[in-house]
Parts: structure tokens; C-alpha cells; sequence
């Protein structure tokens, strides 16, 4: 490739010749995107196939990679971190942040909280200063049994803990909320996970970050996660959003709140091809690329009244 520079009245030019085809280069963008970003295959026939295409959520590198993250937050050389990667200025989750504490405004400023798939404490150590003021905060994590053993051993204090077993954690937490923050989307079965979950009556759950969409089926797809972050795969679903609400309206939860979290799952297009589409030349959609929205739903169990 060429760069010719040149300058009109006014005005400075950079010109780009290339002899590559308009396939190639943006075959090359397309390489050069998915080595710096999540990017989605599929989707695929069934969860089996996808789960063959991947390497699993087990990876030692994962593992390796949160602690790492989450040592860095608890020492205090990182704010908080997300997925492994570390951020260094605060910021909170504002639609989690407020209905948590909302649950403790109705429970007598005590906040007691199970974090299915939190990770290493991701969610109560980004907002733990908001929550210090409370009466109690309880923080139960329930993850994967090597991250238990690796939470208890490093990272478990007088408000954080882990368990590898919803009832276990339920049973010795007692908790007023349930917290699923981009969980379910990594589960084998997420209805039936969910439908098990709202069955047990908690007061209040809270659902965030998840990809769901209303008004589309289902599917599951490969997530490649880039090697910056950690070389992995796994698969996920891209869930329907109106099947969700079904099952909270059958155990008789009322929605509160219906929010869109930030940032979105996937990505449709790189920054190179959206700026060519932008200018009205036309580029091949890819057909690997898949953007969908969060989705986070805060949940109330209803009383059931008792007629005389």
C-alpha cells in the first residue's frame, strides 16, 4: 500500500493506493478485528455442536486470568474488573447499584445477595464502597468448584463468600436477592436454570447484562474470546427475551424494571467497514458477526393474598 500526500487550497489530502481487491482488504480488516475482539460463530445446530466447537469454560487460562484481575482490584492497583479485564477509575453499574439498594431499603438496610457466576467477587467489589454504609451486606458467589477453591483461599472476607451449590449458598445466606449478571447465556439449559431458580420464591431477583432479544428464536453460537484478554472459547446462547418473561409471569414474579445495560454482545460491523458503509460504499455483511443488546430485569415475587 501507497500513501500519497497532497494538499488543496484549504484543504490536506491523504491518499491510500492499494492493489489489494476490495475482498481482500476487507477480508484483512476482518482478521484484524477478530484478533482484538470478542467475536460470535454460528449459529449452530444445537448447544452439543457448539460446545464441540469450543474449548470449554474450564480452560486453565481463564482461571488464571481472573485471579490475576481480581488480585489486582483486592490490592488495590485496578478499580475493578470485568470478564479479567482490569479497569482504574470507578465506575458502577448504575441499574444493578440502585435496586440493590432498593432490596436493602426494604429489608432494614441489610443486604444479603447470592452472585450466581460472579466470577471471584467481580460485581461485590466494584460496588462494595457504595454498600458499606448498610446495616449487614452478605455476598455469597456461586461459581464453578475451582473457582470456589481459589475464591476461599485468596479472596473470601467477613461479607464475601463462595459455595458450588445454589441450595447450599441459599440455605446459609438466606438471601433477599438473587443476582444473575451474564450468566444464563452460558448455561447448557438457562430456562430450565431460570425456571429452577424462580420456583424457589426469593423475594427479589435481579437479572443484568444478559443477550437476549424479544421476538427472535433462540440460538447457540461459539464465543471467541481475543488472546489480550485470555485465548479461549466457549459456547453461548443468544436467548429470547420473551420466553424469559413467560416463566416470570408463571411463578409470579412482577417485572419492576426492565433495563438495557450498557455496552451490547457482539459486534456487527469493525470500525473500518462501518465508516466505508457510512460513505455509502457497500461491503459484504459478515456472516460470523452478531450484535444483540443486554437485556437486565429487576423481579419481584408477589404476595399471594389470603382470602378469609
Amino acid at each position: 500500500m501507497r500513501q500519497i500526500n497532497f494538499s488543496l487550497p484549504g484543504l490536506h489530502c491523504l491518499l491510500e493506493v492499494t492493489r489489494e481487491s476490495p475482498q481482500a482488504r476487507e477480508q484483512d480488516v476482518w482478521s484484524e478485528f477478530r484478533r482484538h475482539n470478542v467475536v460470535f460463530d454460528g449459529p449452530h445446530k444445537d448447544w452439543r455442536s457448539a460446545m464441540a466447537a469450543a474449548d470449554g469454560y474450564d480452560a486453565p487460562a481463564i482461571l488464571a486470568k481472573v485471579v490475576e484481575a481480581t488480585r489486582a482490584v483486592v490490592q488495590g492497583r485496578a478499580a475493578y474488573e470485568r470478564d479479567t479485564v482490569v479497569f482504574t477509575e470507578k465506575s458502577y453499574s448504575h441499574p444493578l447499584l440502585a435496586w440493590l439498594l432498593y432490596v436493602a431499603s426494604r429489608s432494614d438496610l441489610q443486604l444479603r445477595v447470592v452472585d450466581f457466576g460472579g466470577a471471584l467477587g467481580s460485581s461485590y467489589f466494584q460496588h462494595r464502597s457504595a454498600l458499606a454504609h448498610l446495616a449487614e451486606l452478605k455476598w455469597c458467589v456461586v461459581e464453578q468448584p475451582h473457582f470456589v477453591s481459589a475464591g476461599r483461599t485468596e479472596f473470601e472476607d467477613e461479607g464475601l463468600s463462595f459455595s458450588d451449590s445454589l441450595d447450599e449458598a441459599i440455605d446459609r445466606v438466606k438471601p433477599n436477592v438473587v443476582l444473575l449478571s451474564g450468566v444464563l447465556q452460558y448455561l447448557e439449559y438457562p430456562l430450565e436454570y431460570l425456571e429452577g431458580l424462580l420456583s424457589k420464591g426469593i423475594k427479589f431477583i435481579l437479572i443484568d447484562r444478559t443477550a437476549a432479544q424479544f421476538d427472535v428464536a433462540a440460538a447457540p453460537f461459539v464465543q471467541h474470546v481475543p488472546t489480550w484478554i485470555y485465548s479461549a472459547s466457549y459456547p453461548v446462547w443468544f436467548l429470547n427475551a420473551n420466553a424469559m418473561q413467560d416463566s416470570f409471569a408463571k411463578h409470579g414474579y412482577e417485572v419492576l424494571d426492565r433495563f438495557q445495560p450498557a455496552g451490547t454482545f457482539g459486534s456487527v460491523m469493525p470500525p473500518p467497514l462501518q465508516e466505508l458503509k457510512r460513505w455509502g460504499i457497500g461491503v459484504t455483511p459478515a456472516p460470523q458477526q452478531h450484535e444483540w443488546p443486554y437485556v437486565g430485569w429487576f423481579l419481584e415475587k408477589l404476595e399471594v393474598s389470603q382470602c378469609a
